[in-house]
């Protein structure tokens, strides 16, 4: 919750085995002590950028959203951080942290869709620092429909 609210983004570590050094949420698979995806979602943030579950109110989850190659299904869960909160890139999982502008969620120029070579048909999101595509591309597409929805009203991402 700021005057210019942000989305917390990583780059995954280079050493990792899947999707290495590639723009992603916080957040991973889940374990039998995980009572909730809510759950999941807070331990997964906490081991990959040492954020404390305690400085994050959850708000809700979107629709399940799969991995165009491997099928993997995620559960987007959608949590606000406390003004206090603080994270640090663990370094075995995650070399970079960084904040996307709500800003640019809300631009309906920015996410698009490749038209050739090995990305067809994936979405990304254009004119960022950062390459955002695939599946969390999708969710932040996801995301900006939901956020863009009038009140009361049903959100329904194109895919």
């Amino acid at each position: 919750p700021r005057s210019d609210p942000t989305i917390l983004l990583t780059r995954r570590a280079s050493s990792l085995k899947e999707y290495s050094s590639h723009v992603s949420f916080p957040g991973g698979r889940p374990e039998d002590g995980d009572a909730s995806v809510g759950a999941t979602a807070l331990r997964e943030a906490c081991e990959e950028i040492l954020l404390d579950p305690g400085a994050v109110e959850l708000a809700g989850c979107l629709p399940l959203h799969k991995t165009r190659k491997r099928n993997h299904a995620i559960f987007p869960v959608i949590g606000l951080a406390s003004p206090a909160a603080a994270w640090q890139a663990a370094p075995a999982e995650v070399d970079e942290i960084f904040e996307f502008p709500f800003s640019a969620l809300l631009d309906p120029d920015l996410p698009r869709q490749y038209a050739d070579g090995e990305r067809a048909g994936a979405w990304y999101w254009a004119g960022q620092e950062h390459d955002i595509w695939g599946v969390t591309a999708l969710i932040l597409k996801s995301l900006a429909a939901l956020a863009s929805c009038p009140a009361g009203a049903p959100a329904s991402p194109s895919r």
